[in-house]
């Protein structure tokens, strides 16, 4: 198993380090320096004209990788996966091209690839622990599997959220692997621990071209495609195994959730467009203050990824200390041990920069 394992690892790393010099190669050419200027979003913290199709590589080797691995039903799944992703994948390219596309229109297409996997895939879903909730769902299917749609539509969106410094999308995919590998030493599914090794493998490779320098950005692709990826695997992984508590997968998600929600929150209650984009995503809020206090972009955007690491590792911490199967006190104390650090981090850069700009 170690020898095919180390066969497969080998293609990602070859073809992805390929993929990668490539696109960095060919955004350097000539033809292509109108497409330079394309890239000027309100979210945007970086110099240069770095490409944002990093993503692209990372989907084309797992995809590649895919191919190669004997057919099994997790092959058939990731097969189903990039199929229902096609109408994503589009947009989503188009966008980190020409950074064009209007925020309702990804999230159509969002919900789009989100309703196709429900439809075409047949995994066991999620047993839902809430004794109410679950005699509800067992009567009604049909209203469990549109929650999960909008719930995978949701974390796809969260997960772009929570990119934009170097490094950071990429560390929380490799804490949320590691997380699932964890897990998948208590289950012992030798299909389940060659896939989570083969997308750590693939999500550490990305981090060197992104983290601390970016010679290459995940882009939308990286983030909606992977988000999209671990939200299904994250169904499947908990549909399989039931004997998880399904709240534990939210604990593995809280970062990009907690991002996501108070967002939407902070939005709303300032009544502003929820679908216009801004500087007060937490991230985006520290590397503010940094970069006053160090003067370099580059310093101030890597080091924030760095103090970041207790909100995206604090889930994969919270299972090595606690155990594999957490109970159900200690998944919902990690949840809320997990929000206050992010309400905490947030109010602390908020108030500093808002003392800031009224010196």
């Amino acid at each position: 198993m170690l020898i095919d394992l180390s066969f497969y690892l080998l293609i990602a790393l070859l073809l992805q380090i390929l993929l990668n010099c490539f696109f960095i190669c060919v955004w350097q050419n000539s033809v292509l320096k109108k497409f330079h200027e394309v890239y000027q979003s309100e979210q945007k913290i970086h110099d240069g004209f770095i490409p944002r199709f990093g993503g692209l590589a990372m989907l084309l080797t797992l995809f590649a990788v895919n191919y190669f691995l004997p057919t099994s039903w997790m092959t058939n799944l990731l097969s189903i996966i990039f199929l229902c992703f096609l109408p994503l994948f589009f947009v989503t390219f188009l966008e980190d091209t020409y950074n064009n596309i209007q925020p309702l229109a990804r999230l159509i297409f969002i919900l789009s690839s989100s309703f196709l996997i429900f439809i075409f895939s047949d995994f066991d879903l999620p047993v839902v622990d809430i004794p109410v909730f679950s005699v509800l769902f067992n009567q009604h299917a049909w209203l469990f599997i549109l929650i999960l749609i909008l719930a995978v539509s949701g974390m796809v969106n969260a997960f772009n959220f929570i990119d934009g410094l170097n490094g950071l999308l990429l560390f929380n995919f490799i804490s949320i692997f590691l997380s699932l590998l964890l897990m998948t030493n208590d289950v012992g599914s030798q299909e389940w621990l060659k896939l989570l090794t083969i997308l750590i493998a693939i999500s550490f490779i990305q981090l060197i071209f992104n983290f601390p320098k970016a010679f290459i950005f995940s882009g939308d692709l990286g983030a909606y495609s992977f988000g999209f990826i671990i939200s299904i695997l994250i169904v499947v992984f908990f549909g399989q195994f039931p004997n998880f508590l399904s709240w534990q997968a939210i604990l593995i998600l809280f970062y990009p959730i907690c991002e996501f929600l108070f967002t939407f929150f902070r939005r709303l209650w300032a009544r502003k467009n929820l679908f216009r984009a801004d500087r007060l995503h937490l991230h985006q809020l520290l590397f503010s203050f940094l970069e006053t206090k160090l003067s370099k972009k580059l310093s101030a955007n890597s080091l924030a990824t760095i103090l970041l690491a207790p909100l995206w590792g604090f889930p994969l911490f919270w299972i090595y200390l606690h155990g594999i199967q957490l109970s159900l006190f200690d998944n919902v104390l990690g949840m809320l041990l997990g929000i206050t650090l992010y309400l905490m981090y947030y109010f602390f850069c908020f108030k500093i920069n808002h003392h800031r700009n009224q010196l």
